[in-house]
């Protein structure tokens, strides 16, 4: 059973590879008390334990983190990665403290506080089964994820179901990265509730206006992707400009 009482709205995670990019730009993040830092409660998953930055020790899982890009978009195959994810995620049940779950990649520029007014339009409490947001209209991008409670309890519960159930169906994973497959798992197998959710995420692969990775937005959620140091502080400063 999940407690009825919550300690926040957001549970923020991000999965780094060790001495890549991701872990510098989870530093400026940090330094800026930015992106998942400015979320209620926040862990940091990785292949190895160590210190990110003061106070921020890594949580590891039992992956070294890496994969291929293949299947019908030419995506990461990321699927087994962040099934261990996951795991680890249940395993510590952090999330059960908080109404929403969020996985965010390290290159979006995210901003909680904008997300903290998106959430209001969705009721959690009214679905057992729980819900999800839709960040596209292709389907679940990975670079922001939004569970309700519940949808996580539901999700790693039926997570072995869904896998059967599309083994069957392509004689195999699919080809799908964790996003396609999580999405269609819990929207086609398991039953939870999928809502459309337009301020989540801009993004280079979900028609974007022009011009948009100017940044200057003040309504979107996460902006993605913004893969080095100096781009991800200039998207950051100039949409927290026009936040005001």
């Amino acid at each position: 059973m999940l407690p009825e009482k919550v300690d926040g709205e957001l549970f923020c995670f991000a999965v780094m590879v060790p001495g890549s990019e991701e872990q510098a730009l989870l530093v400026i993040a940090f330094q800026n008390s930015a992106g998942i830092f400015h979320c209620d409660s926040y862990t940091i998953y990785s292949s190895q334990e160590f210190e990110l930055a003061p106070g921020v020790v890594t949580h590891t899982v039992a992956s070294d983190l890496h994969c291929e890009s293949g299947g019908e978009f030419n995506t990461a195959l990321n699927l087994e990665i962040f099934l261990e994810v996951w795991r680890q995620v249940v395993a510590d049940g952090d999330f059960t403290r908080f109404d929403w779950t969020v996985k965010v990649d390290p290159d979006s520029v995210f901003f909680p506080s904008r997300l903290r007014v998106a959430v209001k339009n969705h009721q959690p409490a009214e679905h057992k089964l729980g819900i999800y947001l839709n960040n596209c209209e292709f389907g679940l991008h990975g670079p922001i994820e939004v569970f309700s409670r519940h949808a996580v309890k539901t999700w790693w519960e039926g997570s072995q179901k869904c896998l059967d159930h599309f083994w069957k169906k392509c004689k195999g994973d699919c080809n799908w990265g964790e996003d396609l497959f999580i999405d269609q798992c819990l929207w086609k197998v398991l039953g939870a509730k999928r809502d459309d959710e337009d301020s989540l995420l801009l993004e280079d692969h979900c028609s974007p206006p022009e011009g948009w990775r100017d940044c200057e937005d003040s309504w979107h959620v996460a902006f993605h992707p913004f893969k080095t140091g100096w781009e991800w502080m200039q998207c950051y400063e100039t949409a927290k400009a026009y936040q005001g």
